[in-house]
């Protein structure tokens, strides 16, 4: 009996034995099968999900072509705030580049999704004005938000300190102690000179001029400060003196506009940001300084160069694609007389009657012309009146030429 007992066990673990590796190898099989219909459903969802969202991208390019910001807006990350009203002005920017005559077209380079809710969108705008035929290409981030793809901003870190919040990205996060200390020095600076107390200073540092330029709506651009809103600078392989130099200008621009509420015409915001960027040194201990014997070089530069000194009613309705050397030259030669012979107290007082006004919104197409008439009245009221003002500052550069 026992013998049987044993037999039947041998036999059963025999079978068993040789039962066991086919039935692993159906149950590896099945899984496989399965895993292999998931990945297929899933890579068929993906492709369906990436075409659905290359047709859905398309419309947000019309809204572009045809200047609708509301619907262009649509397609934005509202929860990102910075970023929400900095492609604002990129449309608006985009608007006034088609008023100067350029001729603009932004496409979709690629879609890639790495699931059904994440991916990236490449960008390409193309900007044509005479000879000038410029491409540019930037890739956002983009996430399905409530069952809408929006696109969000690059992938930037930051640091805060104080007023100054800088957003960099990982590339240049070595240098970006070292930027963001220059960066409250210069800030210290134009606070102990012109009284300026800025509430919030937003910063963001890019590694690709293709980028920036593409990001603010622009051909070419290595800096620029939009007012109440951020400033923008380009760090090309690493923190340079170039930059340094872009961020004694761009910062003078966000003060003017908190000094003045931003009432004030393209020739006075880059007169003062040029002449204080001029004068800008920094000292044996690194930190910077306003040094007024800088100014007399560039000076003989503009001049050398000026066919005519315009008079300061000429300098209206200026735009950065025909009239920049008016815009830059004449504003600087303004600066230069109103401080060298007044002080630089009693062009703050000008900026103090200019903040009492209303922020013109740069939708209004008659902004140029309202600001510039704001400025003139302030002009007249701290300087006395635009005759002889103008006057005056003609003859004090015709004798230096």
């Amino acid at each position: 009996m026992l013998k049987r007992a044993i037999a039947v066990c041998v036999i059963i673990g025999l079978l068993a034995a040789c039962s066991s590796p086919n039935t692993e190898k159906e149950k590896e099989k099945d899984t496989g099968n399965k895993v292999d219909a998931v990945e297929k459903v899933d890579k068929e969802a993906l492709e369906k999900e990436q075409n659905d969202a290359s047709n859905y991208f398309e419309e947000m390019l019309t809204a572009v072509e045809n200047n609708d910001k509301t619907k262009f807006m649509s397609y934005q990350d509202e929860s990102n705030e910075l970023f929400y009203k900095e492609q604002e002005v990129w449309m608006k920017e985009l608007i006034q580049r088609k008023n100067e005559g350029w001729e603009i077209s932004v496409g979709i380079n690629n879609i890639t999704l790495e699931s059904l809710d994440h991916g990236s969108l490449e960008l390409k705008i193309n900007m044509k004005l005479n000879d000038e035929d410029i491409s540019n290409h930037i890739t956002y981030p983009i996430n399905k938000i409530d069952g809408k793809w929006k696109v969000n901003d690059l992938a930037f870190k930051k640091i805060v300190d104080g007023p100054i919040n800088l957003y960099y990205l990982p590339f240049i996060e070595n240098d970006a102690e070292v930027i963001l200390a220059d960066i409250k020095d210069l800030v210290n600076l134009y606070t102990e000179t012109f009284g300026w107390e800025p509430e919030e200073l937003n910063i963001k540092l890019y590694t690709s001029l293709e980028e920036i330029s593409a990001s603010t709506g622009w051909p070419h651009l290595y800096g620029v400060a939009v007012p109440f809103i951020s400033l923008k600078f380009l760090v090309q392989g690493s923190y340079s003196e170039s930059t340094y130099s872009l961020m004694k200008h761009e910062i003078v621009h966000m003060m003017f506009s908190d000094l003045a509420n931003d009432n004030t015409p393209t020739f006075l915001q880059e007169g003062l940001a040029t002449f204080v960027s001029t004068a800008v040194t920094k000292d044996n201990s690194g930190k910077p300084q306003l040094d007024l014997s800088k100014i007399a070089e560039r000076e003989s530069i503009i001049l050398e160069n000026m066919e005519e000194i315009k008079p300061i009613d000429n300098l209206k309705d200026l735009n950065y694609t025909d009239d920049d050397v008016d815009i830059y030259g004449m504003g600087f030669l303004i600066t230069d007389y109103l401080i060298q012979t007044n002080g630089i107290e009693k062009y703050v007082d000008m900026t103090k009657i200019l903040k009492k006004n209303e922020v013109v919104d740069s939708d209004n197409p008659d902004r140029e012309k309202i600001v510039f008439e704001r400025a003139i009245q302030a002009l007249e009221e701290t300087y006395g009146s635009l005759e002889e003002l103008s006057s005056g500052y003609v003859d004090y550069f015709n004798n230096k030429q």
